[in-house]
């Protein structure tokens, strides 16, 4: 994470928190969609041979079409100026970091041997918001390969409670003395 990205992140979360907080992270979240798809756009706005007047003029009608807020066009109207809108990915990222810290919520990966349905989702998040005294906001995929049961990383702590692991704990203890 690059200092400025970090800087530009925490001031942005401190003009939006609280009240802004969660729209102005989905609004940002729209607009490098459209970076991303459009790229002749991403290539006029982050051109600093051109004037910060007519990126503006283009941010302004992206702005529009995506409805963002004051806040938010004004802090991409800065990056602009700064000839900064480069750093958008790594600041959105610090930005939904620090948003996080300061709601309380973990992220946690959950890999499974099959697709979880609603039920299973919301029992998981209970067992992992018990473990970790967090609210959790659970990513999830699947891989056959676990067999059954799951496996869980939030931060740096692995809960593996998968089959496959069972497995191979008991095969470790047959082949000891």
């Amino acid at each position: 994470m690059s200092v400025a990205a970090s800087r530009y992140a925490k001031a942005l979360l401190d003009v939006l928190y609280p009240s802004r907080a969660d729209s102005g992270l989905d609004q940002l979240k729209k607009f490098l969609s459209v970076l991303t798809t459009e790229q002749s756009a991403r290539q006029v706005l982050e051109n600093p041979t051109l004037s910060a007047q007519n990126r503006k003029e283009l941010l302004g009608k992206i702005g529009d079409a995506l409805a963002l807020d004051t806040p938010i066009r004004n802090f991409l109207g800065l990056l602009i100026d700064r000839n900064r809108l480069g750093f958008l990915e790594e600041i959105a990222a610090t930005y939904e970091r620090l948003l996080d810290e300061k709601l309380g919520v973990v992220k946690a990966r959950v890999t499974t041997a099959f697709e979880l349905d609603p039920n299973q989702r919301e029992q998981v998040s209970a067992r992992l918001h018990a473990l970790t005294g967090k609210i959790v906001r659970m990513e999830t995929s699947v891989d056959p390969s676990l067999i059954g049961g799951l496996v869980a990383q939030v931060g740096s702590t692995i809960y593996d409670g998968s089959i496959r692991q069972q497995l191979q704990t008991f095969k470790n203890s047959l082949t000891q003395d």
